[in-house]
This record gives C-alpha cells, structure tokens and sequence, in this order.
C-alpha cells in the first residue's frame, strides 16, 4: 500500500469494499456510489484508516447532510464537500466536521473546461476562506496547456490537490505529487469514478519507479 494513493472505492458491493478498504492506506468512500446499509457504512468508516466521506448530489441536500453527518459520528477521518453545495449546508457539515476533529476538504469539479489561471486563483481563495483544510481542484484538460495551468498552481500553493481529468489530464494525477500535492486519487480497477483515473496497481507502480514518498 502507497501513503499517497487515495483509492476512491464506489460501484462495488460491501463485501469488496471492505477487502479494497483492507488492503490500502488512504481511502476515499463514495457514498453516493454506494447502496449500502448504515451499518456496513459504519462499519468502513470506524476501521481506524485514514478515511475520506464523499456524497455528491445536485438536488437533496437534506440527504446530503445526513449523510456526511453519519460518516462523521461513524468515524471518518476528513469529509469532501463540493463548492457548489448551497453555503447553508456546506458549513453545516464543515462546521460539525471540525467540531469533531476532521478534516475538511472543499473541492471544484468542472467536466467541460479547465478555467483561466486568474479564476483558478479565484476559487481556491475562495474554498480556503470557506473552510477548507485543503483544497481539490479537478478540471477536464482539453490540451497540454490546461494541464500546465493546473499544475503551476503548486508554485504558490500547498494543502492543495490539483490535477486534470481526462485522457490528457492522466499525467497530471502523478505530476500532482512531485510539486506537492498530499495524495492523488486512483480507482479500482475497473471502476473509475472520475474520467481518467487510472488504477491503484497501475499509480502505485510508476510512483515506486518514481519513488514519490518513498
């Protein structure tokens, strides 16, 4: 298992979860992916491993909220908001998250574009004066250039995961950590939650090649 690979685990059943969950160091639950019972959530996230809770949802917040406030009592160690929550939520649980001492990430997803590098400052200004311990930026690369944008954002930032997504943004997803990056994220194999994720076998062999955080 590789400190800096956070495997993102959803569309799988209970069962490989756990044997997934097992056999890492850093896992990220996405509960939004997951059709699973309360207790077998309880159970993944009162594991003692580093844990990271995620629901994503553009309409029932009242379930969004319910649901990162049980990961929180069950025991997850950091929850990962989306700046587009409503504020009203969005601090809810960041506020209930840091009362209980987890960590907060705010995240900026865009599937269409990689924004200019003004409005890139922009919104991670805007995340860390939010409440962010650390800030996620994912946008889709739609050339070289996009990719380059995102990664000159380590220069003056730390606590920072930034990376593009997409077939040209792979390469941006092992890069991250070489200018800084806590941990980068890979999937199961087979089962990738964002566009361009590669599989935890497959970052975890070229980090050891690369020895990143060795």
């Amino acid at each position: 298992m590789h400190p800096k690979i956070c495997l993102s685990i959803g569309n799988v059943t209970y069962d490989e979860a756990l044997k997934h969950l097992n056999d890492v160091s850093l896992a990220e639950i996405r509960m939004d992916l997951l059709d699973f019972s309360n207790e077998q959530f309880s159970s993944l996230f009162s594991r003692g491993k580093c844990v990271i809770a995620t629901y994503r949802s553009d309409s029932n917040f009242e379930l969004l909220y319910s649901k990162y406030k049980q990961a929180i009592e069950f025991g997850c160690t950091c929850v990962d908001i989306d700046i587009n929550v409503p504020e009203i939520y969005r601090d809810k649980i960041a506020d209930l998250a840091h009362s209980m001492n987890r960590k907060v990430i705010l995240s900026y997803h865009n599937y269409e574009k990689t924004p200019s590098h003004k409005d890139l400052i922009r919104l991670i200004d805007k995340l860390r004066t939010s409440g962010a311990d650390i800030v996620k930026i994912a946008c889709i690369a739609n050339s070289a250039e996009d990719c380059s944008r995102v990664l000159g954002l380590y220069e003056n930032h730390t606590k920072l995961v930034a990376f593009c997504m997409g077939e040209i943004g792979k390469i941006t997803r092992l890069s991250a950590l070489l200018l800084g990056a806590p941990f980068t994220y890979a999937s199961i194999k087979g089962k990738e939650v964002a566009p361009g994720q590669m599989s935890y076998d497959v970052v975890e062999s070229i980090l050891k090649m690369m020895e990143v955080g060795s």
